[in-house]
């Protein structure tokens, strides 16, 4: 008889465990999924759609709901705060952000996403003097290392090193003497600065020389504009629409009779790669970009005082003389994954 009770007992507690089980579960499903902004300048652009399709894949994983603003290019602070507020009354929970270029943007965002989680991709803030690894403008024997109180101020980034990316297309374009033109799309950009820093620093050793340095203007012909500039003997395209097209309308694997450098995230570009119109060519690995940036708020929001990290990314190198579509399209997808 001992022994029967003691059996409905455990039956008994069993049951009970899966009753609150399953009541837990329904509870959980009932609750909402946090929303995250994503607030990308042109956000249609093709070149995000490694970027886009990492966010997605990571909110799957981390029950977040992903919300990629629609977007036309973001050229100032101005235009990146009302996008912020707007999506501020729509109850959103944090953001992901690609700052807007411009010194004031990094106090705007701060005071805008105060107290909403939020992390940085692709670029850092640009505050005219201090680039991605510490450096000034005007101090470019200094070392790059980045002090700790700098790293507080600039907040949490996740994107490629962009001083390894100048300093690598630098390389590609070798020691023998050229003339060089350096396209690039903002001026007030973090991400640019660095780039031709390290394209500077690179080149500096060599019997190449700078010619020109064009920053592209909102509305303006890439094409018709680098026309007006003096002939080079080498494009390096720090934006990857104009890598594209400057790409459409070369010859012959030059444009205007200059090789073709530049940085890139679009299948579009790795076809130009293919058909010799560009001589070399870095593509970030944005996937890991979109993805690293939703773990680090889905870590955020599920513990209130976890800190929001960094990460550095990596990026890919092709070069025309050794590049075959075949042989490397498994490693260019790898950002698609």
């Amino acid at each position: 008889m001992k022994k029967n009770k003691i059996t409905f007992l455990v039956l008994e507690t069993i049951l009970l465990v899966l009753a609150l089980f399953f009541v837990l579960k329904i509870f959980d499903k009932n609750v909402p999924e946090k929303r995250v902004a994503v607030i990308l300048s042109e956000s249609g652009d093709n070149r995000w759609d490694s970027l886009i399709k990492g966010l997605k894949q990571a909110a799957d994983i981390n029950g977040l709901h992903m919300i990629i603003c629609n977007t036309d290019k973001i050229d100032s602070t101005e235009t990146e705060k009302e996008i912020i507020n707007e999506q501020k009354n729509n109850d959103i929970d944090a953001f992901i952000i690609c700052p807007a270029p411009g010194a004031d943007t990094e106090k705007m965002i701060k005071k805008q996403c105060s107290g909403i989680p939020y992390i940085l991709i692709m670029d850092e803030f640009y505050n005219g003097t201090q680039l991605i690894n510490g450096q000034s403008s005007d101090r470019a024997s200094q070392n790059k290392a980045t002090s700790e109180s700098a790293k507080k101020s600039l907040g949490a980034v996740i994107g490629p090193d962009y001083y390894k990316i100048g300093t690598t297309l630098g390389k590609q374009i070798g020691k023998k003497k050229k003339t060089v033109g350096i396209v690039a799309d903002w001026r007030e950009s973090a991400a640019n600065r660095q780039m031709i820093k390290g394209l500077k620093d690179v080149l500096k050793d060599t019997e190449n020389e700078i010619s020109w340095c064009y920053y592209r203007q909102k509305g303006q012909d890439i094409c018709e504009s680098v026309a007006q500039k003096s002939d080079v003997d080498a494009l390096v395209v720090l934006d990857s629409k104009a890598l594209e097209e400057l790409g459409e309308k070369s010859e012959q694997g030059t444009y205007s009779k200059a090789e073709i450098y530049g940085i890139g995230s679009s299948e579009k570009a790795i076809v130009l790669l293919d058909d010799g119109v560009l001589n070399g060519l870095i593509v970030p690995d944005t996937y890991s970009v979109g993805y690293k940036s939703v773990e680090e708020i889905a870590q955020k929001l599920n513990r209130r005082f976890y800190r929001i990290k960094g990460h550095e990314t990596d990026i890919k190198i092709f070069s025309k003389p050794i590049f075959s579509l075949d042989d490397n399209m498994e490693r260019f997808m790898y950002s698609y994954e």
